[in-house]
């Protein structure tokens, strides 16, 4: 078993000359297409502990610092758009990871999660029946990712050889046509920065990377292309202490986007839901500048008419 994420493992084993595997008996065993047979490993060598406490981090290995005001109202607002019945994915990251943990879930009924990671309060959801998966198309019942660590220790104790959690090669998780098999899909992850077109930045800010591409945009096509499908992106309103915009008329030469404008749907700061899906290039720009800090909203507002007012 590889334990609690699989990635593309499965296929490195298969695509290998040699293979060496650490055996670790303190990781959990998953169900799903997360095991090779003990002919296919050439060597195994005993796993030395590293005294990590489960929970102490996030998935990325992130010391975790609790949410503030501002994770708390990005994540309110998200929960107005998640309706019961719909199929979750949520990245990681400091704002979208929130949305499981601060309770706007709770009420809600038969969710489904289909997702890259399992973010911490996923398994929580799963173990009080909010997330049940009972309307998902394929997986029915059953809550999909091709990793699920990050959990507490009361989460991954839960998830240990518990087959209501399976999981799969990131191949087949990120695949836009099995995302979009699920109707009512709701893809929330965070971002850097965005300009005034709906331009997504996730991965750098200019030529600096501070973050790989992950499976933002597989959900964004896929959410795009399921029935009912909704993309959200979490974004506090500004960086550097509130000194700097994230939003912005231009993104920064050499800045990566991570999805682009044609794909951009729902945006969320701290102070409200944007909707550009299906806007103009002039309501995207004022839904947006309505979303921004109140500090650089005349700015923003000028530099749109500017560009987009000739």
């Amino acid at each position: 078993s590889f334990g609690a994420s699989l990635w593309m493992k499965k296929e490195w084993v298969r695509m290998a000359r040699v293979v060496i595997a650490e055996a670790n008996e303190r990781i959990i065993r998953t169900y799903g297409d997360n095991f090779v047979h003990v002919s296919e490993i050439d060597y195994f060598v005993e796993h030395t502990p590293s005294g990590r406490v489960p929970g102490g981090t996030d998935i990325l290995g992130r010391r975790t610092t609790g949410p503030g005001e501002l994770e708390k109202n990005i994540a309110g607002y998200i929960g107005t758009l998640i309706k019961d019945g719909d199929c979750l994915e949520i990245g990681v990251g400091g704002t979208a990871e929130w949305v499981a943990q601060l309770g706007i879930l709770d009420s809600r009924h038969d969710l489904g999660w289909h997702s890259e990671n399992t973010v911490r309060g996923i398994g929580t959801l799963v173990m009080n029946g909010v997330i049940t998966g009972k309307n998902k198309n394929i997986h029915k019942g059953r809550a999909v990712a091709t990793a699920v660590g990050g959990g507490t220790k009361e989460e991954m104790d839960f998830i240990n050889d518990n087959p209501l959690f399976e999981v799969y090669s990131s191949n087949y998780i990120l695949d836009p046509r099995v995302i979009a098999s699920h109707d009512n899909v709701v893809a929330i992850n965070s971002a850097i920065a965005l300009d005034l077109t709906g331009q997504i930045a996730a991965e750098s800010v200019g030529t600096v990377m501070t973050s790989g591409s992950g499976g933002q945009l597989s959900f964004a096509i896929g959410a795009y292309l399921s029935k009912g499908g909704r993309s959200v992106v979490a974004i506090p309103s500004t960086a550097k202490d509130g000194a700097l915009s994230r939003i912005v008329p231009i993104l920064e030469p050499g800045t990566v986007v991570s999805t682009p404008r044609t794909l951009a749907d729902i945006v969320v700061t701290e102070y409200g839901i944007a909707r550009l899906k299906g806007k103009t290039q002039r309501e995207r720009a004022l839904e947006l500048v309505a979303v921004a800090h109140p500090d650089f909203r005349a700015d923003l507002k000028k530099e749109a008419e500017r560009l987009y007012w000739p």
